[in-house]
């Protein structure tokens, strides 16, 4: 009941163009760890080349959120946030105590939902703690199916491993009678793997997977997006709603315990040495709830309602939501590069040189 009462709340406070809200965030992104395994082409992972932005990447093997860290955050949540999600830069089964997450949230009454390249070598132990963990939903990235066209954008994985991890969950899940976790496998669309989609299909449908998507993946970096790369020319007009839900309805929490209002700006900024990077808060330091109705998170929230107020009150500019694209005009549609319209050598020529 409190959830739903905080969601309609939510909805209210966005319609109302709020800035103090009684609600708190439907759902809460957690990085619980921003480390990977691979070194996917488009992500602050890939291989740096000559590209400085990446080269300022920081990932050290102790950047992992603590359990009784994350027991602390669900605790705060749990009446009324409807769900969590436990990755953003990093893969979430890197954390080794990921399943023992899972189940905090999910005996808070929380839906857990967890993404991955999935590109382990899980034993089968490991398999039935990952589905009895209690997360619900399980994504699974799947850029093709011979290891030759996947490993061009999954630099590091390996594809075998990936198809086995989903056969054994499957089969689990299939032998124990089990509703979830829900398990989605994500085909990612690209010129080079194009071809190999109607044979994917077969197969995921052969192992019992529950929903596959897939689209057109993305052939610029996290960086390419970040503020210094783009031109912008100024706020969007103003509109009867807010040009951005994120202030009204979701958190981003880093392994730290710093928040951000989303996981779509400054995505090179939020692990760069020399990061530049308006925070929030921090969840370690202080209450959820006092920090959602924050200064600076009201401030957010007055920047997504009223795109203009920014040429009135310089303040703003420092905001974590300044020169952000879905409220400012910007060049970034020049900068996009799309799997239909490039190659991934076009793209990443200094990624894919052997």
């Amino acid at each position: 009941m409190k959830r739903a009462l905080n969601f309609f709340l939510a909805c209210g406070h966005f319609l109302l163009r709020s800035r103090v809200l009684r609600s708190l965030p439907v759902i809460v992104k957690i990085d619980i760890s921003p480390i990977c395994n691979i070194q996917c082409v488009v992500c602050v992972h890939a291989k740096p080349g000559e590209d400085e932005k990446l080269k300022d990447q920081v990932f050290k093997s102790d950047q992992k959120m603590k359990v009784e860290q994350f027991r602390h955050i669900i605790d705060e949540l749990k009446e009324e946030t409807c769900a969590v999600s436990l990755y953003h830069l990093g893969d979430p089964f890197i954390h080794p105590d990921l399943d023992e997450m899972c189940l905090i949230a999910k005996e808070a009454g929380l839906n857990v939902h967890i993404s991955s390249n999935f590109s382990f070598k899980f034993s089968d132990e490991r398999i039935a703690s990952i589905v009895n963990s209690g997360t619900t939903h399980l994504t699974v990235c799947v850029d093709g199916l011979s290891q030759e066209k996947y490993e061009r954008t999954r630099v590091g994985g390996k594809i075998d491993l990936v198809l086995s991890n989903l056969a054994s969950i499957c089969n689990y899940k299939r032998e124990h009678s089990l509703t979830y976790p829900i398990i989605e496998v994500q085909y990612l669309k690209f010129q080079h793997n194009v071809d190999e989609l109607e044979k994917a299909y077969e197969i995921f449908e052969s192992l019992g997977v529950d929903k596959v998507t897939d689209f057109w993946g993305h052939l610029h970096t996290y960086v390419d997006l970040d503020p210094e790369r783009t031109t912008v020319y100024g706020p969007m007009k103003n509109k009867l709603i807010a040009r951005c839900f994120w202030p009204y309805f979701s958190m981003l929490i880093k392994y730290d315990g710093e928040v951000l209002p989303c996981c779509m700006h400054r995505m090179g900024d939020a692990y760069a040495k020399s990061q530049n990077l308006p925070i929030m808060g921090n969840v370690f330091q202080t209450p959820i709830r006092e920090l959602w109705n924050s200064h600076a998170y009201q401030q957010s929230r007055r920047m997504v309602t009223n795109p203009q107020s920014v040429n009135s009150d310089p303040e703003l500019k420092d905001n974590f939501c300044n020169d952000c694209r879905i409220i400012f005009d910007t060049n970034v549609n020049e900068i996009l590069k799309e799997g239909h319209q490039f190659t991934v050598e076009e793209s990443f020529s200094h990624q894919t040189e052997s």
